[in-house]
């Protein structure tokens, strides 16, 4: 499920669906989200309880109170209907919305089964006395209670910058800290030894600063997106610090291969996190030769996160 989180958030950037719903945790005050502008319009005998939300005159619009709609501007003048200032949201787009609302119910849907491997490591803990994975289990409820905090921010602030990057940085840790709740489970690794531990360290640690520097790229991109750019000039509109992370990919290949190469015939997730570089690179070379394909972007960060996990669960697993 928290796989399916991180490529559900992908998906929304890729759309540029992050304001598909101006409101957390609902959706323009319904807990179901509309399907057309018709129930985003204020309509003349509708009746509208605290919280709904209206767009009209390019503003968004919060009910205040329960109201019969009869005249919108004297409810206006009334209090009743009170212009949603925290970012100046003004268009529906149902496709928008209902990416982003699926996005937040995969996330919601989350919350159970972690519930149930916090509830399961307990019972396990007390069986067999051991209760390091109980510890990584609650660490994992905070984690999502925290990313779910930071995605309200998120749409409070209007997609504000680093904000996004937090956010996907709390999705990264979930799935290690996921991982070591697999791991503490294992029992002890009976294959080969590990070779050249410490540069696994360093991949590990690189492999996180890159994906903080795409994550960046990516905030970039959406501003220029939004500006009405077409995507052909995307590339050549970047900060020219973007070439830092371009120009990184080829640094976090040759660490991979250090320290997997050796590891290879032995140790699977060696195996794995070479291919794993291989495609991410190969998604960031579409990006600068076919002009950032759509579907390169989530499957871009999804290569990023399965590496980053690969190198926590190698660091883990192989003692």
């Amino acid at each position: 499920m928290s796989s399916l989180v991180v490529l559900a958030g992908s998906v929304v950037r890729m759309t540029g669906s992050g304001m598909g719903c101006p409101d957390w945790p609902k959706c323009f005050g319904l807990a179901i989200p509309p399907t057309s502008v018709e129930e985003v319009t204020w309509s003349l005998g509708a009746t509208y309880a605290p919280g709904r939300m209206l767009l009209a005159n390019d503003t968004l619009w919060v009910a205040q109170s329960t109201v019969l709609a009869n005249d919108f501007a004297q409810e206006r003048e009334d209090g009743i209907w009170m212009a949603y200032t925290r970012h100046d949201y003004a268009v529906f787009n149902p496709l928008h919305t209902w990416v982003e609302f699926i996005n937040r119910l995969i996330g919601a849907l989350t919350g159970i089964p972690a519930l149930l491997l916090a509830l399961g490591a307990f019972l396990y803990g007390r069986r067999q006395k051991k209760w390091r994975p109980f510890l990584w289990a609650l660490a994992n409820l905070a984690l999502l209670g925290l990313v779910a905090w930071m995605g309200k921010k998120v749409v409070d602030g209007n997609l504000i910058p680093f904000s996004i990057t937090l956010h996907m940085l709390g999705a990264a840790a979930i799935l290690l800290v996921l991982t070591a709740v697999w791991m503490s489970l294992a029992g002890p690794w009976t294959g080969p030894e590990l070779k050249r531990r410490p540069w696994l360290i360093v991949a590990l640690v690189l492999t996180s600063v890159q994906l903080i520097g795409g994550t960046q790229v990516r905030e970039q991109v959406d501003f220029l997106s939004h500006s009405g750019l077409l995507r052909a000039n995307w590339l050549d509109a970047l900060p020219n610090w973007w070439k830092w992370h371009r120009t990184g990919s080829w640094l976090i290949l040759v660490v991979q291969l250090f320290w997997a190469w050796p590891n290879r015939q032995g140790i699977p997730a060696a195996r794995w996190s070479m291919a794993l570089v291989l495609l991410q690179m190969i998604t960031g070379i579409l990006f600068v030769f076919a002009n950032m394909p759509p579907w390169t972007q989530p499957l871009h960060l999804a290569l990023a996160m399965a590496l980053l996990v690969g190198n926590g669960w190698a660091m883990m697993r192989y003692r």
